[in-house]
């Protein structure tokens, strides 16, 4: 998609053009004076060319597996990432016409239809100014009046390498030459009438050979609960939108119940009359009647709800919003939210104190911090009777805080998390010495001490839950990426502390890679990628779900040992995809077995750590974590772009300056590949699906694809925002001095990023200096190198980063 207002952003400044935006009239308007052979058929070889049938394409079975490879999680028709190469001017809108406004205001006349695909005004600009007749027959004039003469680098807008596609269609790399000499020379020349030209070199076709298959239904069990009298256990399934329920009796799966998008926890009222299941790629919460096994309701809440927890006096429900850094609060008996709480970053999971007056609220990612100083993670305390914050409890040089629970005797809390050293350089791998892996042990009077489950010669990589048996006695931790659970000897690890002087509790313990033979009293093994885990009310049983595996380990208390394996019903083929998922949630890959790809991004996303890797010297370049969601056609890579694809990012220079251990095989990093291109983008909260933008957020397209200062005076295209993030990906694959480049830096030049849910992805610029996108601008900006910014006033600003959170 190249839209007018952006067309006239990539060409210098003309004072003489139109006022009043112009606007997309359609191929069909075009085609009454360019076909007929005076005009050399234009009009009748765009029909019958490949860019007419784009829009078509959507709907072939190869497009939706580009999709899935791409992230998308919409139908293909229906992504404004698809339609930006598929369709033209898809993102503008015509909402003025359904609501009174006048025609001055609309940006598609009627005659125009997205469905005809890639149209003339995606290379010359939407029409409505220039296409008369007489302001044609002379090109300075129509080109005064909007008109654009495209050139390659307009091409490869959309025509440029993308993983997705290649993967699917197995297609040679588009000659952008060779189809822009056949353009040329069959284009008549401007003012002169032209015969229908001799056989023209056709621009080059490649026949997609579609080798995709349909993704078996796997389904993903992430966490679970127990109903209060013990006779169910519920399981939350991410990929199938289910929650299976099992009986604890027969160890059998009962039946599915369908729910939302991603559901990813479940609680019960205490009467066990109401579930609760929260839906990460909806922002909603699904109301389950518990003896129907029906959803009777959908509760709307805050962007990626995690954590689920209905108070043990049955009044208000708790979800954790793990986009928006909130806490939603309902009232259980009429379902209306009555309030949201302010959480850090990332809320994850939660667990009511024993006597019910507190909860504890953990968070994945840690505090903004400046530049090269530790992580500081939170926890929240609230009080359950108020439902109000009363406490925020700071993790010190901790990160990834998740799973959460309360020994009964109420003294205190245990909390999963890690301890990243990223500012020690990763040469320091092979020492056991990046990340650190263990548990946070929180007391009734505020203070917190931290304990490694790592041992010297062997791991424990991503805790990502825990429980603690009814009696006390015994903690247990899922490692997701050893495919094990840790038991810990609670009353071995107090007495532990409790004999530790202060110094040691303080700055040797949280850092001491034997002392968890003093308290881990075993191990016992599960299926691929453990998560969430829960103990029976009698002590005798806990449940593990096991996310890559779709099934349940059952873990007998008294011996010890798994004792059994629910299946859930999942598919027993073993896919290209399922490999690569495992590699991505496996520690095999590294050194030690300390972390493993999903450490650095949880849920495919960011771990919010600034990293210092060996590669660029030691303790220079520090970079800032990137997404993966959507990562496919985000080509080059790396912060400096110069690996050109996700095999060479990930292949042996990874083993080399990360993994310390040798690198994937092909056939592996061919199922990673697979995994990682797939994992999924969330839809976009700032703008839905169907939805226009507000009345800011179009004044803030303006800003984005302004040509002039307010004062008047051009803006160079080199140093426009929309020359360097295009859509419709929003970025250009090139590197680029945007004066960013502070005194640990070995280069100036850093890669454009992509910037679709960029509002997701804080900190920003390549080191993560910046924890907001304003302060892109307004503190990392001072000669106006990163785009013209400094002449905006503060609603201009404002203005543009509402544009800029739709896309």
């Amino acid at each position: 998609m190249i839209p007018a207002l952006i067309l006239g952003a990539l060409a210098p400044v003309s004072f003489a053009a139109p006022v009043k935006d112009p606007i997309f009239i359609g191929a069909k308007a075009c085609g009454t004076c360019h076909d007929g052979p005076k005009m050399g058929h234009q009009y009748a070889k765009w029909r019958l060319s490949a860019h007419a049938r784009a829009y078509a394409a959507l709907a072939l079975p190869e497009s939706r597996e580009i999709a899935r490879l791409s992230g998308i999680t919409e139908e293909p028709s229906k992504s404004r990432m698809c339609l930006g190469c598929h369709a033209t001017a898809s993102d503008t809108e015509d909402w003025e016409k359904a609501n009174g406004f006048g025609s001055e205001d609309w940006e598609k006349t009627d005659g125009f239809h997205i469905e005809d695909g890639m149209q003339c005004e995606a290379c010359h600009g939407a029409g409505s100014e220039y296409a008369s007749a007489d302001i044609m027959k002379d090109r300075a004039k129509a080109m005064a009046q909007g008109l654009r003469m495209s050139n390659k680098d307009d091409c490869l807008l959309c025509h440029r390498a993308k993983g997705s596609h290649d993967t699917v269609l197995q297609n040679k790399p588009f000659d952008v030459d060779l189809a822009w000499q056949a353009i040329a020379h069959s284009t008549p020349k401007a003012n002169s009438p032209a015969e229908a030209p001799p056989t023209a070199p056709a621009a080059p076709t490649n026949q997609p050979k579609f080798t995709g298959v349909s993704e078996p239904a796997y389904k993903n069990p992430l966490n679970l609960a127990l109903t209060p009298d013990g006779k169910e256990l519920w399981v939350t399934c991410e990929a199938s939108a289910s929650v299976v329920v099992v009986d604890t009796a027969t160890r059998k799966k009962l039946l599915e119940i369908p729910v939302g998008g991603q559901p990813t926890d479940v609680c019960f009222t205490p009467d066990g009359k109401k579930a609760f299941v929260s839906n990460r790629l909806d922002d909603t919460v699904s109301v389950v009647d518990v003896a129907t096994r029906k959803s009777v309701g959908t509760l709307t809440v805050g962007n990626q709800p995690h954590g689920v927890l209905v108070d043990k006096q049955g009044k208000y429900l708790y979800v954790l919003n793990t986009s928006t850094d909130s806490i939603s609060v309902f009232d259980v008996a009429t379902l209306q939210e009555v309030k949201q709480l302010s959480a850090s970053r990332s809320p994850w999971s939660l667990a009511q104190s024993p006597d019910g007056k507190s909860i504890f609220v953990t968070h994945a990612l840690s505090r903004f911090v400046e530049g090269r100083a530790p992580s500081m993670s939170e926890v929240t305390v609230i009080n359950a009777e108020q439902a109000t914050v009363k406490d925020r409890l700071v993790v010190k040089a901790a990160n990834l805080l998740q799973g959460v629970a309360w020994d009964p005797s109420g003294d205190f809390a245990v909390i999963t998390l890690l301890r990243t050293k990223n500012l020690v350089p990763m040469t320091r791998i092979n020492h056991g010495w990046t990340i650190s892996n263990g548990l946070g042990v929180l007391w009734r009077d505020g203070t917190i001490d931290q304990v490694l489950l790592d041992q010297n010669d062997l791991c424990f990589p991503d805790p990502s839950a825990v429980c603690i048996t009814p009696d006390g006695k015994y903690a247990l931790v899922t490692s997701s990426s050893t495919d094990r659970v840790a038991v810990v000897d609670l009353h071995k690890l107090i007495a532990m502390l409790r004999a530790a002087s202060p110094q040691e509790r303080e700055r040797v313990i949280p850092n001491h890679l034997g002392k968890s033979s003093e308290f881990v009293v075993a191990f016992i093994s599960t299926q691929a990628c453990p998560k969430g885990i829960k103990c029976s009310a009698d002590g005798s049983t806990a449940y593990v779900a096991n996310t890559c595996d779709d099934s349940v380990t059952v873990i007998d208390l008294k011996k010890l040992e798994a004792a059994g394996r629910v299946d859930l019903g999942g598919p027993t083929e073993i896919s290209k995809h399922r490999r690569g998922e495992r590699l991505f949630h496996s520690a095999n890959i590294a050194f030690r077995r300390q972390f493993s790809c999903s450490t650095c991004h949880p849920d495919g996303h960011i771990d919010n750590i600034v990293y210092d890797i060996e590669d660029d010297g030691i303790g220079m370049g520090p970079i800032d974590n990137k997404t993966l969601r959507g990562i496919a056609d985000m080509a080059p890579y790396k912060w400096t772009g110069i690996n050109p694809s996700l095999k060479r990012q990930c292949g042996p220079r990874l083993a080399v300056y990360i993994t310390r251990i040798q690198p994937f095989t092909p056939e592996q990093l061919t199922d990673l590949h697979d995994y990682l291109c797939s994992i999924p983008r969330p839809p976009n909260r700032y703008r839905k699906v169907g939805e226009n933008l507000t009345d800011a957020q179009r004044r803030g397209r303006k800003v984005f694809a302004r040509g002039a200062k307010n004062n008047g005076a051009p803006i160079p295209v080199e140093n426009r925002c929309i020359t360097c993030h295009p859509p419709p990906l929003y970025m250009d694959g090139k590197v680029h001095d945007v004066g960013t480049k502070f005194p640990l830096d070995v280069t100036s030049r850093f890669a454009s990023p992509q910037l679709l849910n960029i509002y997701d992805s804080a900190p920003y610029l390549h080191n993560g200096i910046a924890p907001t996108l304003e302060e892109i601008w307004t503190r990392y900006n001072p000669d106006d190198q990163h785009g013209v910014t400094n002449d905006m006033t503060k609603d201009q600003l404002n203005d543009l980063i509402e544009f800029l959170r739709t896309l």
